[in-house]
């Protein structure tokens, strides 16, 4: 048993008997009956959640949000997100997550090969060195197909130690389950930044495009999804079929098992000129699109197999297509959380406070403040202490309308009304997000530490 993989051996038979078996995508499928060790099963369930590994993740989730809390305390002196409720909102997404892309893996057919995997994160890994987003496994599964394409038709590798028997493994890969299990679990990761709608976005000062200091928010999530995948195994084990041709991505598969995978989904993204809910909902667009796309791809591979290349080019060049259009739309559009000749702009909200209260949100410009204009934000607090008991304010919404807002001020918090303005030629603090390698983030801890000096 490797670590971290745990594998129950039930027996599966298909009675003579049908019914209806709704599977997404899929519309009629046999009744299934499964004779097995359910103390085994359970078992296996209760060694996933006690595997070192799934709170090794729930740490690592935690410490990006507590990262991330430091960085908005740096910035604007106050919190923003909460690192628990963050972490707690990343296990009750992630487990939904997870196990809608087993349910859709197993519906679709996809059965991978447990020595697939490994290859799978050897190669991810690798690929991180050179820049942190080549950690998807859409990069490596790519790679794998590309690879095992040429393991075809190039005679192996066998006067070299060590190399031979990667040669061999990376030979009898089975690419294609792969890239089908990597857009299924695109197809699910566009829904989770859909629901979580840049709920934990952060505000950052950046320097724009011009050298000027321009408001920007971070949406970077991380959701822990455990997977339960089949996994082709010898004789004995899981034998039958869900439904006539299952499964579809890997029909020469005739015995199974089950594997129950520690996962973490994540997605990054930065955005200048829109609001982060607008973002997340672009971000989830173009997901579900290459997700699709590559899905189909690999069902017209399953007729036609060549074409395994052409979803491997897809994994590895639509993918980078997702992230150089939404650079390219950064960059055509005008910066969004900049000041405003109307007003003070909002740009974030801080949590409990009253701003939060009356329903103050981000793009919002603050026109009036107890009947007094305001225009930068050295004009709100002196307009706030005109009234030292109540404010009232008038505040032009992100679609161009005017609400009015009131709340109560109490004595000696007058100047507490929980927002931060964008960044105005004043602002000199801002954060550098350049995107490195793993190599590069080594290099500047080392550095930070004189190492060598």
């Amino acid at each position: 048993m490797e670590a971290g993989n745990y594998l129950l051996s039930v027996e599966m038979i298909t009675t003579a008997n049908q019914m209806p078996w709704f599977f997404f995508l899929l519309v009629e499928v046999r009744q299934l009956a499964i004779q097995a060790d359910m103390l085994t099963i359970a078992y296996g369930f209760a060694a996933f959640f006690i595997n070192p590994v799934f709170y090794l993740f729930l740490v690592f989730i935690y410490l990006h949000y507590r990262r991330q809390m430091n960085l908005e305390r740096q910035l604007f002196s106050a919190r923003i997100q909460s690192p628990l409720l963050s972490t707690i909102r990343a296990v009750g997404m992630g487990l939904v997550g997870g196990l809608l892309i087993s349910l859709l893996s197993a519906g679709l057919g996809v059965v991978v090969q447990a020595q697939d995997l490994w290859i799978l994160w050897g190669l991810a890994l690798i690929l991180a060195l050179i820049r942190l987003r080549f950690l998807c496994f859409a990069y490596a599964a790519g790679i794998l197909a590309i690879l095992h394409a040429i393991t075809q038709v190039i005679p192996p590798v066998t006067d070299v130690p060590g190399l031979s028997f990667v040669w061999e493994m990376i030979r009898q890969a089975k690419p294609l389950p792969l890239l089908a299990l990597v857009a299924v679990m695109h197809l699910i990761e566009a829904l989770l930044v859909r629901w979580n709608g840049g709920r934990d976005a952060s505000p950052l000062f950046v320097e724009g495009q011009r050298g000027r200091i321009v408001g920007a928010y971070l949406l970077h999530s991380f959701w822990l999804t455990p997977v339960v995948l089949f996994v082709q195994m010898e004789p004995g084990a899981i034998s039958g079929a869900l439904y006539p041709g299952w499964p579809f991505f890997s029909p020469e598969a005739a015995s199974f098992g089950l594997m129950l995978l520690p996962t973490v989904t994540g997605f990054s993204d930065m955005t200048q000129t829109m609001t982060p809910y607008r973002k997340a909902t672009q971000v989830a667009k173009n997901l579900t699109l290459y997700a699709i796309g590559l899905l189909g791809l690999c069902a017209l591979a399953v007729w036609f197999y060549p074409l395994i290349l052409l979803a491997a080019i897809f994994a590895l060049f639509g993918h980078e297509a997702l992230f150089f259009w939404s650079q390219y739309q950064e960059r055509k559009r005008s910066p969004y959380f900049i000041q405003s000749s109307r007003g003070v702009k909002v740009m974030g909200v801080i949590p409990g406070t009253r701003a939060e209260e009356i329903g103050i949100t981000p793009g919002e410009i603050i026109v009036k403040v107890n009947g007094i204009s305001v225009r930068e934000k050295e004009d709100l607090y002196p307009a706030l202490q005109a009234n030292p008991a109540f404010c009232k304010m008038e505040v032009l919404t992100r679609e161009g309308e005017l609400k009015f807002v009131q709340c109560a001020v109490y004595a000696g918090n007058h100047h507490q009304l929980g927002i931060i303005v964008v960044p105005d030629a004043n602002t000199r603090a801002f954060v550098d997000l350049k995107r490195a390698s793993v190599v590069e983030l080594i290099k500047q801890k080392l550095e930070k530490l004189n190492v060598g000096a």
